[in-house]
């Protein structure tokens, strides 16, 4: 039996379209009243996408978030716990991401925007061109190997730009230019670096799709690099959102 119905602000949200935020405000009126303390498990997914009326991707984009900012503790196989009762923290996290738009919408627009770039690119990208998202990977492989998150997230954004700027597309480029702002506000920043701090793997296989982009780049294959970024897009899907 759930003791927290914030029903009236979870019908302010919904008439906003982010529902991943009714979940992220159950959560946190759920700490501040006390009925879920630091260390106590939360409801199962399941239980909190039924209780919220949102799709367990909504559930689990909020969760990423509350792991990201260290408000939850997600445990492979055992539930998700909560690591932190500070109302300063709680009050500040509502602010923050009321701010923000939805991960999942900005990741929608990304992965529409790229997947057909990336093929655009493969056609259009000169020599030099190829040579500077080549060193763009060299900075983002460097970055990774000294532990510098914010170096690795500077790499990443000048390969993107590199890729977008080959397009010869100036709406192209203005768009993602629009994203990589977007992706560079605190809560993309905090979500993105939770994973690369608490998973090896996905930096590696980060980097992997990166390199196979510029090989597919070097091959001048339109459908290889289309494809890369279609599984690339999919892989992220799958880690943050938690859908196949």
């Amino acid at each position: 039996m759930f003791l927290v119905r914030p029903m009236d602000t979870l019908a302010v949200l919904a008439g906003e379209g982010k529902r991943s935020l009714r979940v992220l405000d159950w959560v946190i009126n759920s700490i501040r009243s006390g009925e879920h303390q630091e260390g106590s498990r939360l409801p199962t997914e399941r239980e909190l996408a039924d209780y919220c009326g949102v799709s367990r991707s909504s559930v689990r984009e909020a969760l990423s978030i509350l792991s990201a900012l260290d408000i939850v503790d997600r445990r492979v196989g055992d539930g998700t716990y909560v690591s932190n009762c500070d109302e300063r923290v709680l009050s500040l996290t509502l602010e923050l991401i009321r701010g923000e738009p939805s991960l999942n919408d900005v990741f929608e627009l990304q992965r529409i925007l790229e997947v057909g770039m990336a093929e655009i690119a493969a056609r259009t990208m000169t020599t030099a061109q190829i040579a500077e998202v080549k060193a763009a990977l060299g900075e983002m492989e460097e970055a990774v190997r000294a532990g510098d998150i914010d170096a690795y997230f500077a790499a990443d954004r000048r390969f993107h730009r590199g890729v977008s700027r080959a397009t010869g597309n100036r709406l192209l480029e203005r768009q993602v230019q629009y994203l990589i702002e977007e992706m560079d506000r605190p809560l993309w920043r905090r979500v993105k670096g939770y994973f690369i701090r608490s998973q090896s793997e996905y930096v590696a296989r980060s980097l992997s799709d990166h390199r196979r982009l510029v090989a597919a780049f070097v091959s001048r294959d339109t459908a290889s690099a289309r494809r890369v970024m279609e599984e690339h897009f999919e892989r992220i899907r799958e880690e943050i959102f938690g859908e196949g």
